[in-house]
């Protein structure tokens, strides 16, 4: 799953196409995307691995899924999945699922669900995490959709190491205040990592993930396979603490 940064980041790139009218929208499925053909975007928006373009009456959702990509103006060797064109530019989407919805994204979607939104409510994900996921481990309940929307394997270890707490620890155990701080800690590391997205510097802003060796005190970084997303988290067996 892509990270909802990452999403976020190349939603940045294309506000300059907010207010420009679609000349028309192709794609590689067999939908009908003609109601987009001449129509006014209204706005751009995301929630967690979707990008969302609002017109008035409908949007568009965009799901990246697990290796989407986008290219502004530029196309690779293999045909687009879906493509929005307009008079002097296009937009070129692959690896990705392409819907069309009826109302708003509000109808649709708990946006305060969302880390990287700004209608985020920590409060509820705490509430969620000790109320209905007691008995479950950390690093399952943070890519649990009812609570966390937008987080990755790559944003999910990162916090976890922060608030050094082990993946494998039951939330009945740890701390409300560990708890407090490991959402803090995901929602901000989040918002870093779209700038690091925008400065090409994922690989080495990330302190462990897909690191070998911890950066505090060198010991060698463990590797474990979530049960529930197959996705890997990568833990310091010294700094972070089981509970």
């Amino acid at each position: 799953m892509q990270e909802g940064s990452f999403v976020v980041f190349l939603k940045n790139k294309l506000q300059r196409f907010k207010g420009q009218t679609v000349s028309r929208a192709s794609s590689k499925a067999e939908t009908d995307f003609s109601a987009i053909d001449f129509i006014k975007i209204i706005d751009l928006d995301s929630f967690g691995n979707l990008m969302l373009f609002v017109f008035n009456d409908f949007f568009l959702s965009i799901d990246f899924g697990n290796s989407g990509s986008m290219l502004v103006n530029k196309t690779k060797k293999t045909a687009a999945d879906f493509s929005l064109h307009f008079p002097h530019s296009e937009i070129n989407f692959y690896s990705c699922e392409t819907k069309i919805h009826q109302g708003k994204p509000n109808d649709y979607f708990q946006f305060p669900n969302d880390i990287l939104n700004k209608k985020f409510d920590g409060e509820l994900a705490l509430s969620k995490l000790q109320q209905y996921f007691a008995e479950e481990n950390i690093g399952n309940a943070l890519m649990e959709k009812s609570v966390f929307v937008g987080m990755g394997d790559l944003i999910r270890t990162e916090a976890l190491y922060q608030a050094k707490i082990h993946p494998e620890s039951l939330i009945k155990n740890i701390p409300e205040k560990k708890l407090i701080f490991l959402i803090i800690s995901a929602v901000n590391f989040a918002d870093e990592l779209v700038e690091h997205f925008k400065n090409d510097e994922v690989n080495s802003k990330a302190l462990i993930f897909e690191k070998k060796l911890c950066p505090k005190d060198k010991s060698e970084i463990q590797i474990a396979i979530s049960t529930e997303t197959n996705g890997k988290i990568y833990i310091c067996p010294k700094c972070q603490k089981l509970f």
